[in-house]
């Protein structure tokens, strides 16, 4: 059976900076994969190639077997794709379920007229969404704020909510971008909880970009390196953090 999501051989440049250099990997159904390395090594332009922002210049890039590499954004969302990005893109002036909501845009397809006439099979979708949107809230210890406005929450909450908004459309793959970025210890050992259980309960893919490999070892089952647009170790975590080429383009080469 092929992996949920498959990336072979992705090239990427600007101008002469070639921001993926052919890297490959898989992530499977309920597994959670990391890809780290350093600032500048192409975790977030692979990242935006998968999600359709980028467009490679070549290779392959598949969701549960279709090829995604020059779909627009909203037809790879369709395949059960969902993202959280690493710069908060919340409604501060929204509440957290309204914001959380936001998340099932792709859902409602009734248009501008289905809306105004209230036509009762866009009803039916909204009342579904909004029962959802508020299980989630629940899950993730977010129903007593639901009608709290955005910017009046602390960070750690924010990042929550963000991922509440992007389960909303039941992804089958989540790209989760620096979750654990300005969060105090017990959110972070939180937050890997809470991957770990949508990864067993839901079966949900998870490939998470983090730079705190005390999450990254707690919650990955393997973890895929890039350095300079090239994937450099592949494998389990606390083997790969050993791993000499990757203390090297960490560190630095005395390191190795």
């Amino acid at each position: 059976m092929p992996a949920l999501l498959e990336v072979t051989d992705v090239r990427l440049s600007f101008g002469g900076l070639q921001a993926l250099d052919g890297p490959s990997l898989q992530v499977a159904d309920g597994e959670v994969v990391g890809l780290i390395g350093p600032n500048g090594a192409g975790k977030t332009s692979l990242f935006n190639c998968i999600g359709g922002l980028y467009r490679p210049r070549s290779g392959s890039i598949r969701v549960a077997g279709t090829e995604v590499t020059r779909l627009p954004r909203h037809r790879i969302a369709s395949l059960g794709v969902g993202r959280t990005f690493q710069n908060l893109g919340l409604l501060a002036s929204q509440t957290v379920l309204e914001n959380v909501l936001a998340g099932a845009y792709h859902a409602t397809r009734g248009g501008y007229w289905a809306s105004a006439l209230a036509l009762p099979a866009l009803a039916r979708t909204e009342r579904r969404l909004r029962g959802t949107a508020l299980q989630l809230l629940a899950e993730l210890d977010l129903e007593r704020l639901a009608t709290r406005i955005v910017g009046t929450l602390p960070f750690g909450t924010l990042k929550r909510v963000e991922l509440a908004r992007a389960l909303l459309s039941e992804p089958r793959l989540l790209l989760i971008d620096e979750p654990a970025n300005g969060l105090i210890h017990g959110e972070v050992t939180e937050l890997g909880t809470t991957l770990r259980r949508l990864a067993a309960e839901r079966g949900t893919a998870i490939l998470l970009v983090e730079h705190h490999m005390g999450l990254v070892t707690s919650v990955c089952d393997r973890v895929v390196v890039l350095n300079f647009g090239r994937l450099i170790a592949e494998g389990d975590p606390h083997a790969v953090a050993r791993d000499p080429d990757v203390v090297a383009a960490y560190l630095g080469s005395a390191a190795a």
